[in-house]
């Protein structure tokens, strides 16, 4: 067996063992007898049950965030047109945990822990990505800023932790009124063209509010 397929044969294991009880109750030991390995196996591809299921839920956004970091890459597309690409896929991803909250693998979740690894893999993965675009948009006139790595961190804080329904309790309307504010605050910081971020607001309201009014 390849390398690449016992992986993925703990990965499956350790989501079919979550999809019964909940994360933090299954040892390593129930992963590798589900998996039908040894437990020393195991430890050859992961150094922890928490970096497995730093997998299992990477493995689940791979797809997006390949192809949001493939997309940056290209040379012709425009620093705010990488931009959009970025916070697009921190929004779907988001909305797509939220739908995914009626599933089994999300449903029998009680605690925060996946979710939190969730951000922490999104946040590890798109921060260099979006503070080369930020660096980009300083060298183009688009942007002004002068900590591009400190400025993605935070804006990935607040994406991805504002729209996550576990960690953060607040009402979609809330939700709305935080991402006014966010992108308000990023078009006078940054210099960006007013209304060039209103797609944060896609999937949350039909009706976007007039920001000057969101930060008074």
């Amino acid at each position: 067996m390849h390398n690449n397929q016992k992986k993925d044969l703990i990965l499956d294991a350790m989501q079919e063992l979550m999809n019964k009880s909940n994360a933090q109750t299954i040892s390593v030991s129930d992963i590798a007898k589900k998996a039908g390995i040894g437990k020393g196996s195991i430890y050859y591809y992961f150094k922890s049950k928490e970096e497995i299921l730093e997998g299992v839920i990477e493995r689940s956004y791979s797809d997006a965030l390949k192809k949001a970091e493939e997309l940056v890459k290209n040379p012709e597309l425009k620093a705010l047109d990488k931009l959009e690409i970025v916070f697009r896929t921190c929004r779907d991803s988001s909305l797509e945990l939220l739908r995914q909250e009626a599933g089994d693998f999300f449903e029998i979740q009680q605690s925060a822990l996946l979710h939190q690894q969730y951000i922490q893999i999104m946040i590890r993965n798109l921060r260099p990505v979006l503070a080369d675009i930020i660096r980009q948009g300083n060298a183009e006139g688009t942007m002004f800023c002068k900590s591009p790595e400190e400025a993605a961190e935070i804006a990935l804080i607040v994406l991805l932790i504002k729209m996550d329904s576990r960690l953060n309790s607040q009402s979609r309307e809330q939700v709305q009124k935080t991402l006014d504010v966010f992108s308000y605050m990023l078009e006078t910081s940054f210099g960006i063209e007013k209304g060039r971020l209103d797609y944060l607001w896609e999937g949350f309201s039909s009706h976007n509010p007039d920001k000057s009014q969101a930060v008074s």
